[in-house]
C-alpha cells in the first residue's frame, strides 16, 4: 500500500520521534533493533539497564513529554545573567512557561511560578501533626538531604550527559544496524552512574526524599511557613521593578557557548525510512493538514503573520549538536504537585478545579487542565547543517524573507530569528542555499517535561476542616 502521508508532516514527526528517542524521553519500541537487548550494556551494568531519572521527585519514574518548538528560539551569547539582573529576568521569564499537553510546543495561559504561588495562597491543609519519634525521623532526613543535595545534583548532571550520549547513539543504531553504539559510551555511562552513587550520595538522597515526601506536609504550620519563606527568597526584581522568580540552570549559561557538554545528533534517510512514530504523537495532539516544514513570520514570536511553506519530497541529512540544560527553581518544592496533604480552600477562587486530571501516555490517556506538565529541562541545538536539494523557488522565497528581517524556521530549528526580551534584543541569520541549510547559533528547540499526576488529589482518610 503506498505511503499517502504528506512528506512535510512525515519528516517533522519522524525527526521529533528520533530526537525524543535520543534524549530518552520515549520508549525504544518499533525500530528495527528495538526488540534487541544491548547485551554488552547489560553485561557492563551487571545484569540490569540504566534508567532515565526524575528531576522533580528523585527516585521516581515518571512519564515525560518532549514539547518541541516549531521553530526554535534563538539565544544570544552576549548576556550576563550572573551580573545583570535584567538578563536574569529575561531568561527566567523565558523559562517560566507552562506548555500545553502537546508534542508541538504551545504555551498555556499560566506560568510555573504563578500556578505554584496560587497553591501557597489558596491551599487548605489537613488537621494533622507528627508524633515526636516521626518528627525526629523527618528532621534527620531533611538534614541528610540538605547535606548532600548539591553533590547529588552535580553528579546527576554528569550522568545525564553520559546517558544522552548513549541514547543518541542507540537511536541511530535502531535505524541503521551498521552503526553500533561504541563501547566507550557504555563504559562512560557506567562510570557516571558509579560516581553518582558514590560521590553524589544517590541512595541517601533518594531515601531522604521518600521520607520527606511522606511526612513533611504532616506538620502543616511549619511546612507551609517554610514554603512561603523559600518562595520569597527566590523572588528578584528587575531594574524596571518587575518581580520575577529566578530560574537557574545547569550547565550554566556561559557554558552553553563552549564546545564541551554537547551530544552529536544526526537524522538521515535511513532514519526517515525506519524511524517509528513516537507514542506521544496522537495522545498529545496531531499536526494540522496545512503544516509545511518551513515556517515564516513577520516577527520573532510566530504569534501573528505566520505561514507554513511545504516542500516536495527529497532526501535530507540533518546534523547538529544537542545539549540538555536542567532547570532549577530553588524557590519551589516540586513535591507539592504530588502531595496529597492539601486541597483548595472552600472559599478560594480555585475551589473545585484541578491543575491536572492526571494522564497516561502509554495508556493513550491525555490529561486535561491548565498545568498538566512541568518543564524540567530545555534542549539546546547548535551547529545545524542540513544537506540536500532544495527547490530554487523555496530558497529564493526563504532568502527574500530573511532579507526582509522575517523569522524563518525548518521543523524545530530556527534559521533566522530574534531574541527580544526586556531591553535585550538580538537577531541571528543562518544560510539557505540550493544544496543545504546552516544555522550555527545556539537555540532552544524543545522542553523536556514531567507529566504531573492528578493535582490536587487530597487524601480523604486525613482529617480535614469541616
Amino acid at each position: 500500500m503506498p505511503d499517502t502521508e504528506d512528506f512535510n508532516a512525515k519528516l517533522f514527526t519522524k525527526l521529533y520521534s528520533k530526537i525524543a528517542l535520543a534524549l530518552g524521553v520515549t520508549s525504544q519500541n518499533g525500530a528495527p533493533n528495538a526488540g534487541e537487548i544491548d547485551k554488552e550494556l547489560v553485561e557492563i551494568f551487571e545484569g540490569r539497564t540504566p534508567r532515565r531519572v526524575a528531576l522533580t521527585y528523585p527516585g521516581q519514574n515518571p512519564e515525560y513529554l518532549l514539547a518541541i518548538y516549531n521553530p526554535g528560539q534563538y539565544i544570544p551569547s552576549t548576556m550576563d545573567p550572573e551580573k545583570s539582573v535584567d538578563d536574569r529576568y529575561s531568561l527566567s521569564v523565558l523559562l517560566d512557561v507552562v506548555p500545553q499537553f502537546s508534542w508541538v510546543f504551545k504555551q498555556a495561559a499560566g506560568t510555573v511560578s504563578n500556578n505554584y504561588r496560587s497553591i501557597l495562597e489558596y491551599k487548605e491543609p489537613p488537621l494533622v501533626n507528627l508524633d515526636p519519634e516521626t518528627k525526629k525521623k523527618l528532621d534527620e532526613n531533611i538534614a541528610i538531604y540538605d547535606k548532600y543535595i548539591d553533590s547529588y545534583d552535580e553528579y546527576l548532571e554528569k550522568y545525564l550527559v553520559a546517558f544522552d550520549n548513549y541514547e543518541a547513539a542507540k537511536a541511530t543504531w535502531n535505524n541503521d544496524p551498521s552503526k553500533p553504539v561504541p563501547t566507550s559510551l557504555k563504559m562512560k555511562l557506567r562510570k557516571a552512574e558509579d560516581d553518582w552513587i558514590a560521590r553524589g550520595h544517590k541512595e541517601a538522597v533518594e531515601s531522604a526524599v521518600a521520607v520527606i515526601a511522606t511526612y513533611e506536609a504532616m506538620e502543616p504550620a511549619a511546612f507551609w511557613r517554610k514554603l512561603e519563606d523559600r518562595y520569597r527568597s527566590g523572588t528578584q526584581e528587575s531594574s524596571m521593578s518587575s518581580e520575577f522568580q529566578l530560574v537557574s540552570y545547569a550547565p550554566a549559561y556561559k557554558d552553553w557557548f563552549k564546545d564541551a557538554g554537547w551530544t552529536n545528533f544526526t537524522f538521515s534517510q535511513k532514519d526517515m525510512d525506519n524511524q517509528s512514530r513516537s507514542e506521544t504523537i496522537g495522545v498529545a495532539g496531531n499536526l494540522d493538514m496545512t503544516y509545511g516544514i518551513f515556517r515564516i513570520a513577520g516577527d520573532g514570536s510566530y504569534d501573528k503573520d505566520t505561514q507554513y511553506v511545504k516542500m516536495d519530497e527529497t532526501e535530507l541529512d540533518f546534523s547538529c549538536k544537542l545539549m540538555r540544560v536542567s532547570l532549577d527553581r530553588r524557590w519551589m518544592n516540586p513535591l507539592l504537585f504530588w502531595s496529597r496533604a492539601w486541597r483548595w480552600a472552600p472559599a478560594s477562587p480555585l475551589y473545585g478545579t484541578q491543575f491536572s486530571s492526571g494522564g497516561d501516555i502509554a495508556g493513550a490517556q491525555p490529561p486535561s487542565g491548565p498545568m498538566t506538565v512541568i518543564p524540567t529541562a530545555v534542549i539546546l541545538s547548535k551547529s545545524l547543517k542540513i544537506v540536500g536539494k532544495f527547490d530554487n523557488t523555496i530558497t529564493e522565497k526563504m532568502n527574500s524573507e530573511i532579507r526582509a528581517n522575517a523569522s524563518v524556521g525548518i521543523g524545530p530549528f530556527s534559521i533566522a530569528g530574534q531574541f527580544a526580551m526586556k531591553d535585550h534584543s538580538e537577531s541571528h541569520r543562518g544560510t539557505i542555499a540550493a544544496n543545504g541549510i546552516e544555522a550555527p547559533d545556539v537555540q532552544i528547540i524543545a522542553l523536556i517535561c514531567e507529566v504531573l499526576p492528578k493535582c490536587p488529589n487530597p487524601d480523604n482518610t486525613l482529617p480535614w476542616p469541616q
